[in-house]
């Protein structure tokens, strides 16, 4: 797997192309705005991100650094998505060039999964972040391409779970031999399966979708539409919950998302810290365990 320091491909999904990029950035600074929560200033460096528009599911951002009380220049664009906040265990972090953005990897327990994001605040959530630390992190995903899944039923002819199916079948059917075993079919309807690409933060994915709605994202006649779904992973017992943005344009023809509907999906994670503080007791806690 690599790390793809890039936002491109990301920008191309929302329908900007690359090269007008600088355009994304103006209007981001010329209309958009900060938060107090969105900056880090020490004695060496200022670092802050601007987003517009001030409110939103979807916003662009960009992430300025420079000498304190000096003028900021732009060193990271990208899209900022709210999503829904999960506690995990901090493991460990990559930044990327100059370390202003840069890529987490965190386990959710109860859900039983280990995933890797980007995270537009990385300058500030990895600072003093130890492995162990326990953070609620808002948790997206940005969709490169989607459709209604296919199959309802996964046949498995070979593997270990397959091994174990025919082990179990040749103690239940004695008189039989194993040419006899029938292939082990799994049902699939509702379930939810993802796995890693050749990419960190990037991953494939069979998902049963909720709370499905839409939205128009971009300046005037330049606006995109966009569905906005949530997906539950790992353990359904207690699962990881993640907010997808799913643009039109990367929707296979013909298809409308719609409530509980399974669908097969290529995305980009996003997250970051969410920006309510950590409780006394929390501190207190994490304190003590170190």
């Amino acid at each position: 797997m690599q790390h793809l320091e890039s936002m491109g491909d990301k920008w191309v999904s929302l329908g900007v192309d690359p090269k007008n990029i600088n355009g994304v950035i103006n209007v981001t600074l010329e209309l958009g705005g900060t938060r107090p929560v969105w900056g880090v200033k020490d004695d060496n460096i200022e670092r802050m991100v601007m987003a517009w528009p001030s409110e939103g599911l979807l916003r662009s951002s960009v992430t300025l650094a420079g000498a304190p009380e000096g003028q900021l220049s732009a060193v990271a664009v990208s899209p900022l998505m709210e999503g829904f906040s999960n506690e995990m265990v901090f493991k460990s972090a990559y930044g990327w060039k100059g370390g202003h953005a840069g890529e987490i990897l965190a386990q959710h327990e109860g859900a039983g999964i280990t995933l890797c994001f980007y995270d537009p605040l990385y300058f500030r959530d990895v600072e003093g972040l130890a492995d162990g630390a326990k953070r609620k992190f808002v948790l997206s995903g940005l969709c490169y391409g989607m459709r209604r899944a296919l199959l309802d039923e996964l046949t498995i002819t070979e593997g270990p779970q397959y091994e174990q199916h025919a082990k179990e079948w040749m103690i239940a059917n004695p008189s039989k031999t194993r040419l006899d075993v029938p292939a082990l079919k799994i049902p699939l309807k509702g379930v939810t399966l993802i796995d890693a690409t050749d990419n960190y933060c990037e991953y494939q994915c069979r998902a049963n979708i909720f709370d499905v709605d839409s939205f128009d994202f971009g300046p005037g006649e330049a606006a995109k539409k966009i569905y906005r779904f949530g997906i539950a992973l790992g353990n359904p017992e207690s699962p990881l919950y993640v907010i997808i943005y799913a643009p039109a344009e990367r929707i296979s023809r013909g298809y409308e998302p719609k409530e509980g509907d399974d669908v097969d999906m290529i995305f980009w994670m996003q997250g970051r810290i969410d920006d309510a503080p950590l409780t006394e007791e929390a501190l207190a806690a994490e304190a003590a365990a170190n």
